[in-house]
């Protein structure tokens, strides 16, 4: 952070300037797909050199039907020595391909080359500290715009160039004659197609600039008027109008099923975009990007995590019963741990007695959030099977649950089907008055709720309205008003609608005080619309006329998620009506009512609570403080943004995570204060805090009523319900079942399957504390395999090891294509004195005539030719010439995987056996490589002559060096081989508790990638 700026108003944004790793594999990724197209281009061009098919005679390509007339090879298949045997043709080795391959991989090692140069600039300073991080990417990029971008170009055009250039003249075999293959056809012609297209799109950059700048030079100069896109007004505005553009366009991408139809974008989303700019303070703007915050939440989870286990232990050493207790579990050492001894000076935590006794309730632990941010263990009430209150709340709310759960699409269904002759659209259901009484008509049978007759019911969903259902119990003797959540864009709306409302005007109206009293703006709204609605179809007064055979059935509200902010609200509105109402809020939105009112609730609200849902710790105060919280550990943060994003991959026991925060935190005394983004966040904190202090957002909502809550112990579905406090929802718990957590149909069940706590006994567990029971035995072989993007974990020897492998490679290679891999001299019988020939492995050298010094009548008169010309192809090498041939090819192959492997060393973590894979790979190179110097004589038909003398020649020379070169990696290889068990990383540092705490501090050459 913040985005890079690369020349006035061209940045990086979504990037920062430490985030350039995302490009760079990006990036890498791109040159991995070149890769593919060249490497298949390469090799193919390179068999056709060494067989010869790439030799052109007198222009004419070797495709050609006339190609077939043209011989360099003598009749009687002795191979040719002097270049005037082959006659007067023109022989020209290779095309303009060449130059095209050779410049594609330079371009190839001249872009990875520059991808290193970004990571690595990138891995400067931190996030809040940059450094001279910026000033050096800010030049590679520019580099990169204005100079590296012209090869592409280049490339580019020298393919086209090569495309035309092989079919002019009818693929230059003239007008008499005919290609016999097409060179533009087949599957080298489709990657040599592939790799020109990745090239030319790497020339988008430049129309996407000069469009940019287009776009902004119209709106400097007012050619349209930005308002009418973007909305009038200020930010909030524009952003309001934006987010209406979005849900429009999700409602037409949904076709309407997920409803969307009763939003005009004028208005409804006013209050939501107002507080969310305020939320994030757009008048000092902190300049963050994804991967900060992304990183920020993840260090923010793993310091709550550090302040659980502090309060844990502090509350361990004064109580000898939760000691005992780890005793007997054996994890008293892991929960006593020396890396956070308790510090007496510290502020005392409230002794909890967990001693058992006759006639005490069960109690629970949990940690609740205090304001200073740290966490303090509670001790709760376990709902109890033999208190009567309890078993009643459990089996009323297993019992309406199902209310809750149906009218979302059973309920609505079974109306449609059954009740109104299977009409498309169904707005409402409503029975005549005069039929209420009738108890046989409109049963819900189908559905499961055979003891449940419809009333009435309305599905109309808008802005404010909602739809709901009037239903009689006859089971449980009552009535029952259920009101569906959130399932439509326009019921997303009202959620965002969080802005505190006074509820002045409506007590006044129902019946009850509501001076001082604040709750959900956009619940009250529909609050609102429900209970007109419930009086204009007089349904309630009904059945609770005199001579209604229902009149003395209580009136029962329930719903889920909006649904039961909804029903809270009109609890509250007809209570005055019905004093015996009683109200079942199902896993409800944390920002209802304010605590006051809430707490005036809990005589007729009971709200359910599962495990981590995420809904009920939804309010804008928590929202604050997580922000809060996150810019505080966002500061911390003293590693750079790619070491940080590897030591949080690495998985370790979370009884390590202080020392695990140590590594990437520094304390909160040591937060630099001279950077830019200290400056900007005091900024932004005094404005806040003004901000706080008026308006009506100081105002805090919560859960309304009791709260039970139901906490997965053991984490196999087995739930025991509490008696828990609104504290305890004042802090958003990241979790991976936040979301699973707030379904309504798993819900039904786990009600119905609870079972209550017996009596005497005492729950240790902590429901919401890190997991740091953990047995802690040696698993050294079955550590964790982790793939990090140059991490080195085997520090650099796999890199020497790798750059000697390609020099091995490039000297094998060299000597392959040579053509003085042997020199032979011998007596000719054509020529007066000694000649001397040099061979290769798969060409010759041909002596040519020095016409300067007149006729070639002696050997001296004869030089070197400096092309290597092909064997023939009818040329017959011999057993051990073919033997030679197949070991160069599998050497070629070994090398290539052992090199393969030595580069994802760089990156990944080998097992033992792995790295002695690799050591036989390398050692079969050695032996091929030696095979074929041993008996490489035999390429040269002219070896076997009597008065033949072969000797080494500068090829044979570099086989000889690359054999060493092989070697000494096979030696290096062996020796990773050896140790690499006890080489250590960070994943096995962290694993293993004993090491840790005999030395805590872990090797840095293992942590830094």
């Amino acid at each position: 952070m913040p985005a890079l700026v690369i020349f006035r108003k061209f940045t990086t944004r979504p990037l920062a300037g430490d985030d350039m790793h995302i490009a760079c594999l990006i990036l890498g990724f791109y040159r991995a797909v070149q890769f593919i197209c060249l490497c298949p281009l390469w090799i193919k061009f390179y068999l056709r050199r060494v067989k010869g098919e790439d030799i052109y005679v007198n222009e004419l390509p070797p495709w050609c039907d006339q190609y077939e007339h043209y011989s360099f090879y003598i009749e009687d298949g002795q191979l040719p020595i002097l270049k005037e045997e082959i006659g007067n043709a023109d022989y020209k080795s290779g095309s303009f391909l060449d130059e095209f391959l050779f410049n594609s991989v330079a371009y190839f090692f001249y872009d990875v080359a520059w991808i290193i140069m970004v990571w690595n600039s990138a891995s400067i300073g931190t996030p809040t500290e940059p450094m001279r991080r910026d000033v050096y990417i800010r030049n590679l990029i520019k580099f990169k715009m204005f100079v590296s971008n012209l090869y592409p170009l280049v490339l580019l055009g020298m393919g086209v160039y090569y495309v035309y250039a092989i079919r002019d003249n009818n693929y230059g075999c003239g007008a008499d004659g005919e290609p016999v293959t097409r060179p533009d056809e087949g599957v080298w012609y489709g990657l040599y197609c592939a790799l020109l297209i990745t090239y030319a799109l790497e020339l988008l950059i430049w129309p996407a600039i000069i469009t940019n700048k287009f776009i902004r030079s119209m709106r400097v100069n007012r050619f349209w008027d930005r308002s009418r896109v973007e909305g009038r007004g200020g930010k909030a505005e524009r952003f309001e109008r934006k987010l209406g553009l979005i849900l429009k366009m999700l409602s037409c991408i949904a076709r309407g099923k997920a409803g969307g139809k009763d939003l005009k974008n004028k208005g409804e989303l006013k209050e939501f975009a107002s507080h969310i700019m305020c939320l994030l303070n757009n008048q000092t703007r902190l300049d963050l990007v994804l991967s900060d915050i992304y990183l920020g939440m993840r260090m923010l989870s793993n310091v709550q995590a550090e302040r659980k286990v502090e309060a844990i232990k502090k509350m361990a050493k004064k109580n000898k019963l939760l000691q005992r207790q780890l005793n007997r579990d054996g994890n008293q050492h892991e929960f006593m741990g020396s890396q956070s001894p308790y510090d007496p000076s510290e502020s005392e935590q409230t002794e909890i007695d967990l001693a058992p006794r006759p006639g005490r309730r069960p109690t629970m632990l949990v940690l609740q959030m205090q304001h200073n941010a740290s966490y303090e263990v509670c001790e709760r009430e376990v709902l109890e099977e033999s208190n009567a209150a309890d078993q009643i709340v459990m089996s009323d709310g297993a019992h309406f649950v199902k209310y809750a759960s149906y009218i979302y699409v059973e309920l609505p269904n079974c109306v449609i089907d059954e009740f109104m002759g299977g009409e498309e659209e169904c707005s409402d259901f409503k029975r005549e008055l005069d039929t209420l009484f009738f108890r046989d008509m409109f049963r819900l049978t189908s559905i499961g709720l055979e003891h449940a007759i419809l009333c009435y019911a309305n599905f109309v969903n808008g802005i404010v309205s909602t739809p709901y259902a009037i239903m009689i119990d006859e089971e449980m003797k009552c009535v029952v008003i259920a009101v569906r959540g959130t399932r439509s864009l326009e019921d997303l709306v009202v959620d965002v609608q969080f802005v505190p409302e006074s509820l002045e005007k409506i007590g006044r109206v129902c019946g009850f005080r509501g001076e001082d009293r604040y709750c959900h703006k956009g619940f009250l709204a529909r609050s609102k619309w429900m209970y007109n609605d419930i009086k204009k179809s007089k349904v309630l007064k009904t059945l609770h006329s005199d001579q209604s055979p229902f009149k003395d059935y209580p009136l029962v509200l329930c719903g889920h998620s909006l649904g039961a902010g909804c029903a809270s609200i009109l609890s509250l509105m007809l209570r005055p009506s019905f004093p015996s109402l009683q109200c079942f809020a199902y896993e409800p939105p944390g920002c209802i009512f304010d605590d006051e009112l809430s707490e005036e609730c809990s005589e007729f609200i009971t709200s359910f609570v599962r495990h981590d849902d995420l809904v009920p710790r939804l309010s804008y105060h928590n929202f604050e403080t997580l922000r809060d919280e996150f810019f505080n550990a966002f500061a911390r943060i003293k590693v750079p943004k790619i070491e940080l994003f590897f030591h949080l991959k690495v998985p370790y026991s979370e009884r390590f995570v202080a020392l695990r925060n140590a590594q990437v935190l520094r304390p909160q005394e040591d937060i630099p204060t001279g950077t830019i983004f200290n400056e900007q966040l005091e900024l932004f904190r005094a404005e806040r805090a003004e901000k706080n202090s008026r308006g009506v957002n100081r105002v805090q909502l919560f859960i309304p009523g009791k709260i039970v809550h139901l906490v997965d112990i053991s984490g196999d579905g087995n739930y025991v319900p509490y008696w828990a406090r609104r504290g305890e929802f004042n802090q958003l718990e990241i979790s991976k079942r936040m979301y699973a957590d707030h379904d309504i149909h798993s819900l039904v069940g786990i009600l119905r399957d609870t079972r209550l706590g017996g009596a005497n006994t005492i729950s240790l567990a902590f429901h919401n504390a890190p997991l740091i029971y953990v047995d802690d035995e040696d698993d050294s072989e079955n550590d964790v395999r982790l793939f990090a993007f140059c991490s080195n974990p085997y520090g650099k020897l796999p890199i020497i090891l790798w750059v000697l492998g390609l020099i091995a490679t490039s000297l094998s290679t060299n000597a392959s294509i040579g053509c003085d891999f042997v020199r032979v001299s011998f007596d000719a019988a054509n020529v007066n004195g000694t000649l001397s020939l040099a061979y290769g492995i798969f060409t010759y050298e041909l002596l040519d005539c020095d016409t300067s010094t007149g006729p070639c009548d002696k050997i001296q008169d004869y030089m070197d030719n400096t092309e290597c010309v092909p064997y023939p192809p009818k040329l017959e090498h011999g057993g051990y010439g073919q033997t030679g041939l197949i070991f160069h090819g599998l050497a070629g192959i070994f090398g290539w995987f052992a090199l393969s492997m030595l580069l994802i060393s760089m990156c990944f973590i080998f097992k033992q056996r792995t790295w002695g894979i690799i050591t036989v790979l390398l050692l079969g190179v050695t032996l091929f490589e030696g095979l074929v110097l041993i008996i490489g004589r035999e390429f040269s038909v002219w070896c076997s002559e009597p008065d033949a003398i072969c000797s080494i020649g500068a090829d044979e020379i570099k086989i000889i060096v690359a054999c060493c070169v092989w070697f000494l990696m096979a030696i290096g290889s062996g020796y990773l081989a050896m140790v690499g068990k006890r080489s250590k990383h960070r994943s096995e540092d962290i694993g293993e508790g004993n090491e840790l705490e005999e030395s805590p501090q872990i090797d840095q050459k293992t942590q830094n990638p």
